[in-house]
């Protein structure tokens, strides 16, 4: 019983040591903090809810062959969002960035194109 004792003071000794240590090695190498798509990694999908709005739908990332990934997702133009826009289910669109949050900023494929050159300016 003694030893058990001993062992988990122990623990909880080296716990409070290198927990604050531990914490902070992780805050400053995540790697995921800053993994900002570049303009040749743009994703491709599919929308399998719809957007309307504000309002947060679902994409499935279409542009890999081997995995699919879904996600939730949102306009990623604010113009989008004021002026109502609805993308039904189906629409296939770009995916941009990701949020804080982790929900894919999307415009729909047809306006790529001009999207891009007007970032270029």
């Amino acid at each position: 019983m003694l030893i058990s004792f001993v062992l988990f003071s122990l623990y909880l000794v080296l716990s409070f040591i290198f927990f604050p240590i531990m914490y902070l090695y992780n805050h400053l190498t995540d790697k995921n903090q800053t993994n900002v798509l570049s303009r040749e990694d743009f994703l491709f999908g599919q929308l399998t809810e719809k957007i309307q709005g504000n309002t947060i739908g679902e994409v499935m990332e279409i542009g890999s062959e081997s995995a699919r990934s879904v996600y939730p997702a949102k306009f990623y133009r604010l113009q989008d969002q004021e002026e109502n826009h609805l993308l039904p289910v189906g629409t296939k669109v770009l995916i941009i960035d990701f949020d804080e949050q982790g929900i894919a900023l999307v415009v729909q494929s047809k306006n790529i194109k001009t999207l891009i050159k007007e970032e270029r300016m």
